[in-house]
């Protein structure tokens, strides 16, 4: 167990591209922001994976509210790049992939994640999701000292970072608990809350889906104030009718 490379305890999630659902196909995302977040993020992983550069921008932070589709939005990134490049994979990275009991062995897991994704032939996204639960801010009150330890590591090995074959995503729906060492080495991007313009063209689209009629959703959508900030919020909402049209179902 003392070599610098073992077999992970937990097995990382490791997805190839192609297989990625069709749910997560940028045709299937609602309004502009979304599409200009993407072509962002998609073209820049693009061009320094054909272009074969190795310290271009190292990835990205997604930050904003909870349900604003920052992971999903990911999950579309990596399809389609997997229409691009062959041996295209996500890896997914999360705090029970990192944390250990014992000092030292979780700064040796980072190392690990790192050198899983430099080993694998082809193209990696490593995604952190929800990264403020794994490397938290160093200027936090009661922040422990392995805490700073795990931090360092990691942001030697996005240091190290050859982008010209990985690209690394981090989301989260607390920015103010992100180390700025980090906003630092990733582009940040926020998601903003849901225009009133979006929230309705969801709301319809989601109704489509399931047979819903979408003018009494809409209505409810125009009357709340604020209205919906995320498309789960609106996704709720769509639900909410669509269960009440399995009630009213005669079958027996």
């Amino acid at each position: 167990m003392s070599k610098r490379v073992r077999q992970f305890v937990k097995p990382l999630k490791i997805i190839e591209a192609k297989e990625v659902s069709e749910d997560y196909d940028i045709s299937r995302f609602v309004g502009e922001e979304y599409r200009r977040i993407f072509n962002l993020a998609f073209k820049t992983f693009y061009y320094q994976f054909r272009e074969g550069i190795k310290r271009g921008i190292r990835g990205f932070l997604f930050y904003g509210e909870p349900g604003t589709g920052k992971t999903s939005l990911v999950y579309a990134i990596v399809r389609e790049l997997g229409k691009k490049f062959r041996d295209t994979h996500l890896m997914l990275v999360d705090a029970s992939d990192i944390a250990r009991p014992l000092y030292g062995e979780s700064e040796m897991r980072i190392v690990e994640v790192f050198e899983e994704a430099r080993k694998r032939a082809g193209y990696t996204i490593l995604l952190f999701d929800d990264v403020e639960s794994i490397f938290m801010s160093r200027g936090k009150e009661r922040i422990e000292s392995w805490h700073i330890a795990q931090d360092n590591v990691f942001f030697h090995m996005l240091d190290e970072l050859d982008t010209s074959r990985i690209g690394v995503m981090a989301t989260t729906n607390w920015i103010e608990l992100v180390d700025k060492a980090l906003i630092d080495r990733l582009y940040p991007v926020e998601f903003k809350p849901l225009s009133l313009e979006t929230a309705l063209a969801i709301a319809e689209k989601k109704c489509m889906e399931l047979g819903v009629k979408s003018e009494k959703v809409k209505e409810e959508i125009r009357l709340m104030n604020p209205p919906p900030k995320s498309a789960r919020e609106v996704e709720r909402m769509v639900i909410k009718h669509y269960i009440e049209k399995l009630e009213r179902l005669e079958i027996f």
